[in-house]
């Protein structure tokens, strides 16, 4: 009899451990159902993102080339512009050159005619300008002493 009820508990345990793997199993089963469904809307993701991805890269692809087309085509400008700056740069240097050539001729032309005798008729007006002035206002102010005193 003890042979029996061994038999009968272990016919026992052993459907309760087949009732417990089953019920794991079918878990284990809708879990595997669950995953292969996430998956696959994951695999359609990735063709979905993956085909944005490629159609993206086209476009960059596309505007890269216009960029470089429009570079290019705008390259001759700028090599005017760099030209005329060039340009630019020498006539102000030439005419810096120039004013200070001016300017130092004329100071040399001063110096040397304010040390040398004035001998031209415009020198010699020049240096009576002063007398005939001083003259005019003595002549003037003798006027109104005239005047006062009449």
């Amino acid at each position: 009899m003890i042979i029996e009820i061994s038999v009968a508990a272990v016919a026992l345990a052993f459907v309760v451990l087949v009732v417990f793997l089953i019920t794991t199993l079918r878990s284990m089963s809708a879990l595997l159902v669950q995953t292969n469904t996430t998956i696959h809307d994951l695999q359609n993701h990735v063709v979905g993102v993956t085909k944005e991805a490629s159609d993206v890269l086209r476009h960059t692809n596309a505007v890269t080339v216009d960029v470089l087309n429009k570079l290019h085509s705008l390259e001759p400008t700028f090599h005017s512009v760099k030209q005329v700056g060039e340009a630019v740069d020498e006539i102000t240097t030439s005419v810096k050159n120039a004013s200070v050539s001016v300017a130092r001729t004329i100071k040399e032309k001063v110096a040397s005619e304010a040390y040398s005798p004035t001998t031209s008729n415009i020198a010699k007006a020049i240096n009576t300008i002063p007398l005939v002035l001083d003259i005019w206002h003595q002549i003037k102010h003798r006027r109104q002493e005239a005047a006062v005193a009449k």
